[in-house]
């Protein structure tokens, strides 16, 4: 049976002061450091060391997943594979949420109907889940968990994809930032979630 851990990056300064990251690529900082070192240290001591770290090539997942590397004797070294990068927010990238009511009120009440919002260079979400599904899928095999440290649109997709929901479902809510969710396969080829948003410091 095939387990993957699915975790999202700690948080940014772009977090914490509300702006739309998307495809910039924002480093931690010290404070995400230690939420990551945190969340980190958990996963080791509740599943073990993992078979595999995949990571997105943006900064922050690939930081967040260098403070579980360090963790691991022998060392597991991060793979970056940018079937797990963050959507592209387009146009939105960088701004304040509170920016973007004011200047695309109608896009953003599409957006939080769950709807993919007509702003250029918006990633759709079929795109995505099949970008990361796939990506998901290729990882299986492995005895020990595989730990990918990705964002929280993209984990929300690539599970949806994984256990065959469409990309516009509402089945699932937020990720919060360092926490992890769980995804198993069976021995008939199925996916399972098994958790979702586990452990946040």
């Amino acid at each position: 049976m095939t387990t993957l851990i699915l975790w999202r990056h700690s948080r940014t300064a772009y977090n914490v002061e509300g702006r739309l990251q998307g495809g910039l690529d924002v480093a931690l900082g010290d404070g995400g450091r230690a939420q990551a070192g945190e969340a980190a240290r958990a996963i080791l001591e509740r599943y073990g060391a993992p078979a595999r770290i995949v990571s997105s090539p943006l900064a922050r997942a690939r930081e967040s997943a260098q403070e579980l590397a360090i963790l691991t004797q022998p060392r597991v070294e991060v793979e970056v594979d940018p079937a797990f990068t963050q959507r592209s927010y387009g146009v939105w990238e960088g701004l304040t949420w509170q920016e973007i009511e004011r200047d695309w009120p109608e896009e953003l009440a599409a957006r939080r109907r769950g709807e993919d919002p007509a702003i250029d260079g918006w990633g759709t979400a079929a795109e995505v889940a099949a970008r990361v599904g796939a990506g998901l899928r290729s990882l299986a095999g492995e005895d020990a968990p595989v730990v990918v440290a990705s964002h929280g649109s993209a984990i929300m997709l690539g599970i949806l994809d994984l256990i065959e929901q469409p990309p516009t479902s509402r089945i699932l809510g937020h990720v919060p930032h360092a926490a992890w969710s769980i995804v198993t396969q069976s021995e008939s080829g199925a996916w399972h979630l098994e958790h979702y948003g586990l452990g946040a410091p």
